[in-house]
């Protein structure tokens, strides 16, 4: 993928979230995923530095302090709109644990220069993968996260499984759908595998959000590229308990 139709993709999802960050929030509302429970199971003791990239409305914090945990947290998202609701949502409760940073960290040829450097006990990236354009790119966060993992810290990310799911299936938008963007319209040879455009809601009016399923040789792949040991591997969340694959890994 060229490096102009991944701007055209992470356009895309800048808009949407600008335009739809109330009404995706409103949906979330300090929502857990059952597959946190069986993250957390996985952490030492003690207290924890938190890095949660594309932190969104800051659930995940939520999640960490409803379960007793104690942490220190920052959270970096490119939505203003989020961050507003997780500072209103979260701030009151977390205090001066949580730290909120507006940063789109895949604007940058390397995204180690846009995220705070660390070290960090915990660093997530839930929900994430599936905005980020190119496999390329994908292995450049991720290895800017694993870099900032302390001796021992762990790295826990999702990927998102919605290809072949009706529910996903018939939110499908075709690509000439959304015209040009960037000023001319995405060329379908550019696109990977798995890129899709997906209509959030009802409201046919708003715009989709780009989102990739990440193919089953690049997320297997991942430990060892990271030189990271794998502590789980295992798929949760939804109404079958298989909507997202997990990785936990760790710095030894």
């Amino acid at each position: 993928m060229n490096e102009f139709t991944c701007r055209q993709l992470r356009t895309l999802s800048l808009d949407f979230y600008e335009v739809s960050a109330g009404s995706f929030d409103s949906s979330r509302v300090d929502l857990a995923w059952p597959g946190w429970d069986r993250l957390l199971d996985q952490l030492p003791s003690g207290q924890h530095q938190v890095l949660d990239i594309g932190c969104g409305n800051g659930r995940f914090a939520a999640y960490l302090r409803a379960s007793g945990v104690d942490f220190e947290y920052t959270g970096v998202d490119a939505s203003q709109g989020l961050l507003t609701a997780a500072r209103a949502r979260q701030g009151a409760a977390l205090g001066d644990a949580a730290h909120w940073i507006e940063q789109d960290f895949l604007d940058t040829d390397d995204p180690g220069d846009a995220l705070p450097p660390g070290p960090y006990s915990l660093v997530v990236l839930m929900g994430v993968l599936h905005h980020v354009p190119s496999a390329s790119a994908r292995r450049k966060l991720l290895t800017a996260a694993a870099e900032r993992l302390c001796a021992g810290g762990c790295l826990a990310l999702t990927t998102w499984q919605f290809e072949g799911r009706p529910r996903f299936e018939r939110r499908r938008v075709p690509w000439p759908a959304i015209g040009p963007v960037l000023g001319v319209p995405i060329d379908p040879e550019e696109l990977e595998p798995g890129d899709t455009l997906l209509r959030f809601g009802a409201d046919p009016t708003t715009p989709p959000r780009y989102c990739h399923q990440v193919a089953d040789a690049e997320f297997t792949a991942w430990p060892d590229s990271l030189g990271l040991e794998v502590l789980d591997r295992f798929e949760s969340d939804g109404a079958q308990g298989d909507l997202n694959r997990y990785w936990v890994l760790a710095r030894r």
